[in-house]
């Protein structure tokens, strides 16, 4: 010891102090942090850095089946859309269609890239929303199935004077007109502008949950 100043430690004692932090790091799960590296000593991690593993799979996101299994306990509403395609009308059910904004009036609509109704979707001007009641089980059914004509019978539609499909007996709905299509994923997000909204008369909606259909009955108890 000279002038108060400690005598720096051997390369050796700084290696074998570096391994003994460095054990204790890994002993507490301590990882894949910010480093510091001591003088004439290897690369260390410091304290309290997230867990190489945690943060590994944060990053990766949840796996798709644990995903699809929490969004089958989501009760959504059933609805079938509907639009002009370039050979005739073109519909499919939906239970990704939510109200977006009251002003503007928008709503938006999700949609597989893979659907054979995106192409038409992706050039449509205006599409027809029907939000279906709990006695339409069958018409929802009909619209969800792959392959067939939709519009066929018993499928009872009309147009409307703007030229949208228009499925008879929908208890609301509206028409709007496609603003946005933005890529999201595997899917396509569709916002939309509403131009005309209809409601009849009162009836039980149609709900999807768990991959069967329902409706809702109130609970009168307080």
């Amino acid at each position: 010891m000279s002038g108060g100043q400690a005598r720096p430690a051997s390369a050796a004692a700084c290696h074998a102090a570096q391994a003994r932090l460095t054990e204790s790091l890994n002993d507490h799960g301590i990882a894949g942090g910010p480093v510091v590296r001591w003088s004439g000593g290897p690369v260390v991690r410091l304290v309290g850095a997230a867990p190489a593993d945690a943060k590994n799979a944060a990053e990766r996101g949840v796996d798709p089946d644990a995903y699809r299994r929490v969004f089958r306990r989501h009760a959504a509403g059933v609805t079938v859309v509907t639009l002009e395609g370039a050979s005739g009308p073109v519909g499919f059910t939906a239970t990704s269609v939510a109200s977006l904004s009251l002003e503007p009036p928008l709503i938006s609509l999700s949609v597989a890239s893979t659907s054979s109704s995106w192409p038409s979707l992706l050039v449509a001007d205006t599409v027809v929303v029907h939000l279906l009641s709990d006695s339409q089980r069958d018409l929802a059914h009909r619209f969800a199935i792959k392959g067939i004509d939709r519009f066929a019978a018993p499928t009872r539609w009309t147009r409307l004077p703007t030229g949208e499909p228009l499925l008879a007996e929908a208890p609301a709905w509206v028409r709007a007109r496609l603003e946005h299509r933005v890529a999201t994923g595997d899917h396509r997000l569709l916002v939309a502008r509403v131009l005309q909204a209809h409601t009849g008369d009162d009836a039980t909606p149609l709900i999807y949950h768990d991959g069967r259909y329902g409706t809702f009955l109130e609970n009168d108890a307080r």
